[in-house]
């Protein structure tokens, strides 16, 4: 489970410390957790998270329902945990989003092709940040569930708020009076999510069908940044061949993945 996080290439071949830390109890049960919440994603994308219950997942894998108790107190607890699995993706693609070298507007832009191949690669899961949020999941969400939630929401955040203090202090982002860090950050997934979710959710209404020959997401974003003052202006710079090179040097494996159709691993 938690072997992505170690250093396979480590030549003096020490064990990942978060493997010695699991029991084989514990990576027993930690293994099972995950193949739970695959079995949740499946249902949630036959089905939607309104049908989802206990029995249905009971009923899906080879456990007791006591069992599967153990792990989540309820079906709003699985949802919980869901969202939790697509925010881990997400950071992911965002710390790889970092690693691009480029000005501070560019990797801004990294950021947001992150969050697309975010949304991309776990559709099902997109909405699930706004569904994890509704009361109805939160009353019944465990709190140890929901403190992890808002801890990983807040190194979404952070990634955010650390590179628009850069563009700042780098003289590359000159907001207007007013513009404050984290308004200009909910900005950003303001504009990146509606898109996405218009892109995705309502391609047949006659606004999106007709859009032809633009990249409408860049579009959208460029008219942002470029209102936001993060220089260089999109009238400076061709940033489609930043969006190109991003694709290329960052994401080329999750673009590949995308193509073959893969499924996404939860963590």
């Amino acid at each position: 489970m938690l072997k992505f996080l170690c250093n396979i290439a480590n030549k003096e071949q020490r064990s990942c410390p978060l493997e010695q830390r699991f029991s084989k109890k514990q990576q027993a049960i930690a293994d099972r957790e995950q193949e739970l919440l695959q079995i949740a994603h499946q249902l949630v994308e036959a089905e939607g998270y309104a049908n989802l219950t206990m029995d249905k997942l009971t009923a899906a894998s080879p456990y007791s329902k006591g069992t599967i108790y153990n792990h989540f107190s309820s079906k709003e607890d699985v949802i919980t945990a869901l969202c939790n699995a697509a925010l881990r993706h997400e950071i992911s693609l965002f710390k790889k989003a970092e690693l691009f070298n480029g000005s501070s507007r560019e990797k801004a832009l990294a950021l947001h092709q992150a969050y697309l191949l975010s949304a991309k690669m776990q559709p099902i899961l997109f909405n699930c940040v706004l569904t994890a949020k509704s009361p109805w999941v939160q009353e019944k969400s465990s709190a140890a569930r929901l403190t992890v939630q808002q801890e990983l929401e807040k190194e979404v955040t952070e990634m955010v708020d650390l590179l628009l203090q850069q563009a700042i202090e780098a003289n590359e982002l000159q907001p207007k009076a007013g513009a404050t860090i984290d308004l200009m950050a909910f900005a950003n997934w303001a504009i990146s999510f509606g898109a996405i979710a218009l892109l995705s959710s309502a391609s047949e209404t006659y606004s999106v069908e007709r859009l032809q020959g633009t990249h409408p997401f860049l579009f959208n974003l460029n008219c942002m940044l470029d209102g936001m003052n993060w220089l260089p202006l999109s009238t400076d710079w061709d940033y489609c061949q930043s969006w190109l090179r991003i694709e290329k040097e960052i994401f080329s494996a999750e673009q590949q993945q995308l193509a073959a159709g893969l499924p996404l691993v939860l963590k």
